[in-house]
């Protein structure tokens, strides 16, 4: 049975990804600060905080052997360039950026490259490809995309496959939360007029996973309905 570890599912995108990979017949192993909502016999929770590195690194150590990571724990915060604290930067960037690329070097060479095999999948975000009004966001996510570029280029050749999904705006809880004319507004940019689905980022992230070719690797999947095209 194929074993996924995704980071942050107990809620959003990285819920709907988990369920997915559940009900496909994998064992999900979810590392998060809280638990998971929902149940599965083949679900398994670990807490840990992904501002703390050496958590993460604990957690893997017990998961041992496993098919695919997928990184999905973020935040985003609402605050200016300026208005930003050392700290909050420092925060942002080590979750978002620093700890996930960390994680996915160790899990490549100490697990994957045993293997020769694995597939390594993060969530990054159109942030990463314009000017984001929350800056470390944006360089967040626009780090996230190179690392994973730069991986396979360092481990395509031990069956590693890296890719990065992009979505743009989403239909989440979130979403639901920004004023109605600022929705028009993102709405209106979309070619179809419509959000992405959270459904259709998880049913990439399982593409991906499951049947994208060997000879992809590095490769950014937009889901923003033509909002930034490249």
């Amino acid at each position: 049975m194929k074993q996924v570890v995704i980071t942050g599912a107990s809620q959003g995108i990285g819920q709907e990804i988990a369920k997915l990979f559940l009900n496909q017949g994998y064992i999900v192993h979810n590392i998060s600060r809280h638990a998971p909502q929902y149940s599965h016999p083949n679900l398994r929770h670990w807490q840990a905080d992904m501002l703390y590195y050496d958590q993460l690194e604990q957690v893997i150590h017990q998961i041992g052997s496993f098919d695919v990571l997928i990184n999905n724990a973020g935040y985003m915060n609402t605050l200016t360039a300026s208005s930003y604290t050392w700290n909050e930067m420092h925060n942002i960037m080590n979750v978002n950026l620093i700890h996930t690329i960390q994680l996915s070097i160790d899990v490549a060479e100490n697990i994957f490259k045993i293997q020769q095999s694995g597939r390594i999948i993060s969530i990054a975000s159109i942030a990463g490809q314009i000017g984001h009004p929350d800056i470390w966001y944006g360089i967040s996510k626009a780090g996230l995309i190179n690392g994973m570029r730069s991986m396979a280029r360092s481990h395509a050749q031990h069956n590693i496959q890296t890719f990065s999904i992009a979505p743009g705006p989403v239909e989440t809880e979130i979403m639901k939360k920004i004023p109605f004319e600022r929705q028009k507004r993102l709405k209106e940019a979309t070619l179809n007029h419509k959000f992405c689905q959270v459904q259709e980022i998880a049913n990439t992230a399982l593409w991906l996973a499951d049947k994208a070719p060997n000879c992809l690797s590095g490769e950014v999947f937009d889901l923003n309905n033509g909002v930034n095209y490249r």
